[in-house]
């Protein structure tokens, strides 16, 4: 910001110093031929209304002669013999600069020329060369006072915004004391408003999914605690109980995302990938997947993630039931490395979804938003001819 308006502002000084030079010297030019050709008119009008001699030197040191014939050659070829009453200027080579004034005869008579010998007194030319270096010094220190000005200038401009930058990286409500201009002060308000509102909405949002996920752990303890009741004597209906086994188990999980959201601070806890990859499989495989669809465990070693064991159950679980809910038939491949965690399959992939089918869009979004939380990243990519990628990558550990 502060380049951007001393150059600005060295740019405009130096263009203005141009243009106020070469008006100056257009006008020193111009005004050199007024003043000598009024003074070379006003001697002819006078020696016109005098008939003064010809050929007479006048004292001024204007010549004037009578008639063209008279002139001297070198001064007789560049003024026609026609010419009407006016002032010309005359430069003869050899000779010098001059300024005529005609004026004919009205009753017919010889023309009277009166030539007026400016060369020494139309030096602008020479005196511009001879004060070049002034005027360069003179320019030369007039861009240092510009650029001296401009910089208290941008200074001035820029540090407002300089200290509200640094304030806002530092993730501090921003203060207008101190900002002198009143532009950045009125920025500095509307960044404050917007923050105040950005983190009233963020605790609200924390304070729903923290009394939410409360409020659904108790009914949720109820009904699992029912479930493995129900499991010492199951019930003929093994297919209907199979679902609702995993369908409370589904809502646990879901309630230990929503309340991890609600939490802030890092976490120091780690978990089994393909443990944990190979325990959701179980729970949502058998139900979801069909007859034509393999999944197949890709994993060299055991990896340990920097994530904790319940949020995992989450990312993954949701993961892998969607894969299973896209898929007809195929494969579906959960590939673990020590860098990230994918699953591809050889479905429809996520958004294009027959008719009928049922999505996960609540659970893919709760990946998206616990992957943030945990500084994870997270890519779809779609497969050709069908299918989808997902992966999952964790930052990587710092180095003790």
């Amino acid at each position: 910001m502060r380049g951007l308006l001393l150059g600005a502002m060295g740019l405009s000084a130096a263009l203005a110093l141009l243009l106020m030079g070469a008006f100056f010297t257009l006008f020193s030019y111009d005004l050199e031929d007024v003043i000598l050709g009024r003074v070379v008119a006003t001697e002819a009008n006078r020696q016109a209304a005098e008939h003064g001699p010809a050929g007479q030197s006048i004292p001024s040191g204007m010549t004037t002669y009578v008639g063209h014939e008279n002139l001297p050659p070198w001064l007789a070829q560049a003024l026609p013999v026609d010419l009407p009453r006016r002032e010309r200027e005359v430069r003869a080579p050899g000779h010098g600069l001059f300024h005529v004034a005609v004026r004919p005869d009205p009753s017919g008579g010889p023309t009277r020329y009166v030539v007026f010998d400016t060369t020494e007194l139309a030096s602008t030319t020479r005196h511009l060369r001879t004060t070049a270096g002034l005027l360069l010094a003179s320019a030369l220190l007039a861009l240092l006072g510009a650029a001296g000005l401009s910089h208290l200038v941008a200074r001035r401009l820029s540090r407002p915004l300089e200290e509200l930058v640094a304030q806002v990286q530092s993730d501090t409500p921003p203060r207008t004391e101190g900002l002198g201009v009143s532009e950045v002060r009125a920025l500095a308000e509307a960044l404050s408003a917007r923050d105040a509102r950005i983190r009233e909405l963020l605790e609200r949002e924390r304070a729903f999914n923290r009394d939410a996920s409360h409020e659904l752990r108790t009914p949720l303890a109820v009904a699992r605690g029912a479930v493995e009741i129900l499991e010492l004597d199951p019930p003929k209906d093994a297919e209907t109980f199979g679902r609702l086994q995993q369908a409370v188990q589904h809502m646990v999980l879901l309630t230990e995302g929503i309340l991890w959201l609600a939490r802030t601070g890092p976490s120091e806890e780690s978990c089994k990938l393909g443990s944990i990859s190979r325990e959701m499989v179980a729970l949502y495989g058998a139900p979801l997947s069909q007859g034509g669809v393999e999944v197949v465990i890709e994993a060299e070693a055991e990896v340990l993630a920097p994530l904790p064991g319940s949020v995992a159950r989450v990312m993954m679980g949701n993961l892998i039931k969607n894969a299973l809910a896209y898929t007809s038939e195929g494969r579906i491949v959960i590939r673990i490395t020590s860098e990230d965690w994918s699953i591809s399959d050889t479905g429809v992939g996520f958004g294009r979804v027959e008719p009928g089918r049922t999505g996960f869009g609540i659970g893919l979004s709760l990946v998206e938003r616990l992957a943030r939380r945990f500084s994870w990243e997270m890519s779809i990519t779609a497969l050709e001819p069908h299918g989808t990628k997902v992966r999952l990558a964790w930052p990587p550990r710092p180095v003790t």
